[in-house]
């Protein structure tokens, strides 16, 4: 193992891989074989994501499934999981509205299990890992919807929204990094008008599908905060720029006051 750790971490050096130590022994642990392990050490020096390599992602206490069809589920992600389980009322009914992987809503729904969740996407293809990972973590108080936005969802009513919609500007994105622009779908990564549209339709919308007293949360872009909390106030909510592990502002949260 040791000598095979080796031949990985000059592999992934040689890629400039920034943490090719940790990521070298993640390999060797998860790779059936050395000719597999030294094929995906290859692979990872190209630039492919990790996740996408080992097929899987930590996310909070739940292992997933991931593969192109999803971005790769981020940490920063997992404070905005944190605040629906924190918030949702006992027994309560949350979506996740861009559910992709399906992490927010299986997390959710795995530490809350008298909750109600939905978890919803435009992609069929999103659907379907979001399904399997709800199966592979043995979490059953989730319901699917392929929708856009509230397409699907009219006369539905919840008492918290999560929502990680695409928020990337179409002028931002040929500037990402190379193993995010190459390997993840761009779909869930871009929105017009800022990267804001996606977003501020949703906010237009949640008095037609929150309960009262009802809640959402967004993560977005920081340069995208202030323009959404006062879309939000603009509709009657009462709301609060959330940081990030690194102090920026990515999370705006809403309430309807009682």
């Amino acid at each position: 193992m040791n000598d095979l750790t080796a031949d990985i971490s000059r592999i992934l050096r040689q890629g400039n891989i920034a943490n090719f130590t940790q990521e070298s022994r993640w390999i060797a642990e998860d790779a059936p074989d050395r000719e597999t392990a030294l094929l995906w050490a290859s692979r990872r020096a190209a630039g492919e994501p990790l996740q996408y390599i080992l097929g899987t992602a930590p996310f909070r206490e739940v292992m997933l499934k991931v593969d192109p069809r999803v971005l790769i589920p981020r940490p920063e992600t997992e404070l905005l999981a944190q605040w629906l389980i924190d918030h949702a009322p006992d027994k309560g009914c949350v979506l996740d509205l861009g559910c992709g992987s399906g992490a927010i809503a299986i997390a959710t729904a795995y530490e809350r299990s008298d909750l109600q969740v939905t978890a919803a996407d435009i992609s069929t293809d999103a659907l379907a890992l979001a399904e399997e990972n709800a199966a592979l973590c043995g979490v059953k108080n989730v319901t699917f919807v392929n929708s856009d936005l509230f397409s699907a969802l009219a006369g539905c009513r919840y008492d918290l929204i999560g929502a990680n919609l695409p928020y990337v500007t179409n002028e931002e994105y040929p500037f990402l990094p190379a193993e995010v622009r190459d390997f993840e779908p761009r779909l869930a990564l871009t929105a017009p008008d800022r990267g804001l549209a996606l977003i501020l339709q949703t906010v237009k919308e949640l008095p037609e599908h929150l309960n009262h007293g009802g809640g959402a949360i967004f993560e977005l872009a920081p340069e995208q905060a202030a323009e959404t909390a006062a879309a939000m106030s603009a509709i009657g909510m009462t709301s609060t720029v959330i940081r990030d592990f690194c102090g920026k502002e990515r999370f705006v949260a809403g309430v309807f006051n009682v």
